[in-house]
């Protein structure tokens, strides 16, 4: 017997389990209902809550509800118990059990709206406006009162009979018929504002709509990485530069040590060797006369030496003889004509070497002016360069600029970091127990006329 109890007690206990254990899957889905009066304070707020219940059997859900006050149900077979600032749904689900609730709720929202109206650009109170002909421009300021980021959607409606929409860049604009369906989204970080421009024969404000998600905003930091190992690589580009300004500087340091200089008597050896050159080609000439004027000397000699018996006569025929042989034979004008010939190829030669020496020397300088534009900058073709100086000033700066860049990214990646985690299961009014969360708002200014 004893036995048997408790093997029914076992058998109770999973059961329970079963009514009440983890297997049942609970999502809560919380729309709050704003009602905006003109200028965007708040009329009245509402709550409607909707709780999935998914598995089988029994279930009990808790809700946090220390900022709801009168709450209604609306699902049949479902009983509700407020006490104090919990919520409590019970009931039993066959797969699927949907409960609804509507509460008002008195807690601060997390968005702040004003709205300022500009009839004919004059800030004007919808009194002074309404009925009348004219423009009209609908300012909406939204600003956040927690640190949570929301997509908003602005959302409107109304006849081509009504309104002329002034501003159609700004949103999207569907035209069905005659009715106009006028669609803008932002992203109030830290604030937003949104116009809506008008024109009519009778004015009036339209109904608008505000949808409010807890959403974070369409922030692509996937060059995030890549703009930090730019800014890491960029310690190796400055390095590069200096290296190359180094070599440069010692290329120019090099040329203007060694500079070659061509020595004054070297510039005005031609005109030394082309003087050389007409004296030798002179006495060659005057060598080629001389026979001549010998042969004229010599024979006045021999009239004397065989007219007279003076011995010195006779000896100076001898003499004479020997120096015409010789002078006959001798080839001394050619010799020198020759040596003319030779200062004249060295003339050629010194002449050539000179101007191959000005265009090595024009080569160089116009080198130097080279390696000077690359390091400090200048002009090539008609084109302004920056050298390697100008060039490691502007990446400094690059580079400071950068590194504000990249600590701004890191900055924006942890906000988003945290908002990511604020945003997991958010919940507004109140969390329920092991459920999943999701929150919208819905914020309404009626129409006026």
């Amino acid at each position: 017997m004893k036995k048997r109890i408790v093997i029914l007690g076992l058998i109770f206990i999973i059961l329970l389990g079963l009514s009440f254990g983890s297997s049942l899957k609970v999502k809560n889905d919380e729309t709050i209902y704003v009602l905006l009066d003109y200028d965007g304070k708040i009329k009245r707020m509402d709550l409607v809550n909707w709780i999935e219940v998914q598995g089988q059997g029994n279930f009990k859900v808790v809700k946090d509800a220390k900022y709801i006050k009168n709450p209604d149900l609306y699902s049949e077979g479902v009983k509700m118990d407020f006490t104090g600032d919990k919520l409590s749904f019970y009931g039993n689900v066959k797969e699927v059990k949907n409960i609804y609730y509507k509460a008002e709720v008195n807690k601060k929202l997390p968005l702040e709206f004003k709205i300022t109206y500009k009839y004919n650009g004059k800030v004007s109170n919808p009194k002074e406006f309404l009925g009348k002909s004219g423009n009209l421009d609908i300012e909406v300021y939204i600003k956040p009162l927690e640190d949570i980021p929301f997509r908003i959607v602005m959302s409107t409606e109304f006849s081509s009979d009504d309104f002329i929409l002034r501003n159609p860049e700004d949103f999207m604009v569907m035209v069905l018929g005659k009715t106009v369906r006028v669609t803008g989204f932002t992203y109030p970080i830290p604030d937003a504002k949104m116009t809506l421009s008008l024109r009519s024969n009778k004015l009036k404000v339209p109904d608008i709509t505000f949808t409010a998600l807890p959403s974070l905003p369409p922030v692509d930091l996937s060059m995030g990485q890549k703009l930090k190992e730019f800014y890491n690589g960029l310690d190796g580009f400055l390095m590069l530069n200096q290296a190359h300004q180094k070599i440069l500087k010692g290329i120019l340091d090099g040329l203007e040590k060694n500079t070659p200089s061509v020595p004054q008597e070297f510039l005005t050896l031609p005109f030394i060797l082309l003087s050389y050159q007409n004296k030798a080609y002179f006495i060659s000439e005057n060598l080629k006369t001389y026979p001549k004027s010998f042969n004229n000397l010599y024979e006045f000699i021999k009239s004397k030496a065989e007219n007279s018996n003076d011995e010195d006569w006779k000896k100076a025929l001898d003499l004479a003889n020997d120096v015409k042989k010789e002078v006959e034979e001798n080839t001394l004008s050619e010799d020198i004509k020759k040596i003319g010939d030779f200062i004249g190829d060295l003339n050629f030669q010194s002449r050539k070497a000179m101007d191959l020496l000005s265009t090595s020397l024009e080569g160089l300088q116009k080198m130097e002016d080279l390696l000077n534009t690359m390091l400090y900058g200048g002009e090539i073709e008609g084109k302004k360069l920056p050298g390697l100086v100008d060039v490691e000033k502007d990446m400094k700066k690059a580079k400071d600029t950068l590194k504000k860049n990249v600590d701004e990214l890191e900055k924006g990646e942890k906000k988003l970091k945290d908002w990511e985690n604020k945003l997991k299961d958010y919940t507004f009014i109140g969390k329920v127990e092991g459920a999943s969360s999701t929150v919208r708002f819905y914020f309404k200014l009626k129409e006026m006329k």
